[in-house]
């Protein structure tokens, strides 16, 4: 009898156990969810330091984005703070809210570019991480002018921090925009010192765009400067990253009319060369694709010749944008953004060591070979009817 008395007690505990698995959760309602935060400068400055306007763009849930009318109202609502200070921001915040802000579904962080240069990133990146509900998947974006202005800004979605989340992961569909930049790849980079580069957007009439990238420098932990669509591109080749529609647009060397190739497959090879304390790099890329679009008259694309003179017009526009773009990083920025460094970490630690704690000013003193190679493959419909 004690036994099964016994046994029922301990399946009573065992039942509160499971019972209590949810003690701490928390209705749609009762939380602010927090898509968007908007990072800006503030005209105002508190203990020396500079203040920042911090805006939270508040998801509206859809039954309460009506009006008493029956009219629709917009899906969010932005509440601005300021303060020296990212968490007193926050704090701020919850003086003002109705509901306390949640950052478990944040999706994007803009932070404008006068921010950007004036502040250590640090600041910023080391606290969001540090609340439990943030994930390090967290896009950022660098804003050309003010990020409160974009956050207003409507598009394809209803939601501006919705829009602007979904722009940032179009990278893959544009040669001319950087990769995604997420919080935690940030956080690492600023801690380790390495610069980088972070899309960069801006605001128009017809709404938002890509603008680009931002350059920081890791070192300093702020942005120095930007590298502008073509110069994106240039990068994105000198690492070989292939995108889809990957475009590039040359010259032909015979007619001067334009020659469009699409980029199939694309390889780069950064190799450094030791002479000594000397270090010099040469880069291999290596491209296959198709002849989508030329204006050459006649323009008989199965005839070797053109085919020829389009495959060293490609090359040629390859080598212009990749020059462009180190020379930006190398005498304008002083800056390594392409990963030369990290080739030179492999390779020889021994004067990695030596080098590392000056090496983007180190870098921008290195000559750099470039070599390109293009292969075209497809010529598209165009051939011998216009021969």
């Amino acid at each position: 009898m004690r036994t099964d008395k016994t046994l029922y007690i301990y399946t009573l505990l065992l039942l509160l156990v499971f019972l209590t698995g949810c003690w701490d959760r928390k209705e749609i309602e009762e939380v602010g969810i927090v898509l968007g935060i908007g990072l800006d400068q503030s005209d105002e400055k508190e203990s020396n330091h500079q203040s920042i306007s911090m805006l939270h763009q508040f998801a509206v849930p859809k039954q309460f984005a009506a009006s008493d009318t029956g009219t629709s109202q917009k899906d969010y609502i932005n509440l601005v703070s300021e303060g020296d200070t990212v968490l007193k921001n926050i704090r701020e915040m919850s003086t003002r809210a109705d509901r306390p802000p949640s950052y478990e579904h944040l999706r994007i962080i803009v932070i404008s570019q006068a921010l950007a240069r004036d502040i250590d990133l640090k600041r910023i990146t080391n606290f969001v991480l540090r609340n439990t509900d943030t994930r390090r998947s967290i896009r950022v974006v660098i804003d050309e002018g003010n990020a409160k202005d974009i956050f207003e800004k409507r598009g394809i979605s209803t939601n501006p921090a919705l829009l602007l989340r979904a722009l940032s992961d179009n990278y893959k569909t544009s040669l001319t925009m950087p990769s995604e930049s997420k919080l935690g790849d940030i956080s690492e980079k600023l801690t380790g010192k390495t610069s980088f580069i972070v899309p960069g957007v801006e605001t128009t009439d017809a709404g938002v765009k890509s603008a680009g990238g931002a350059v920081i420098k890791g070192s300093l932990a702020k942005m120095i400067g930007w590298l502008d669509e073509e110069e994106v591109a240039g990068l994105n080749i000198l690492k070989g990253e292939k995108r889809q529609n990957g475009i590039v647009k040359g010259t032909d060397p015979k007619s001067g009319e334009a020659i469009v190739y699409e980029i199939r497959t694309i390889k780069s090879k950064i190799k450094p060369k030791f002479k000594g304390n000397h270090i010099s790099f040469e880069v291999k890329i290596h491209t296959v694709g198709k002849l989508r679009e030329d204006w050459v008259d006649p323009g008989n694309a199965f005839k070797s010749e053109l085919i020829k003179r389009a495959e060293q017009a490609t090359e040629a526009s390859i080598r212009e944008s990749v020059g462009k773009t180190l020379s930006k990083m190398q005498k304008s920025l002083k800056v390594d953004v392409a990963g030369f460094g990290t080739k030179v970490r492999i390779e020889n630690p021994r004067i990695w060591n030596k080098l590392k704690e000056d090496w983007d000013e180190e870098f921008s003193e290195m000559p750099v070979e470039v070599k390109v190679n293009v292969k075209i493959q497809e010529f598209g419909t165009k051939g011998a009817k216009n021969g």
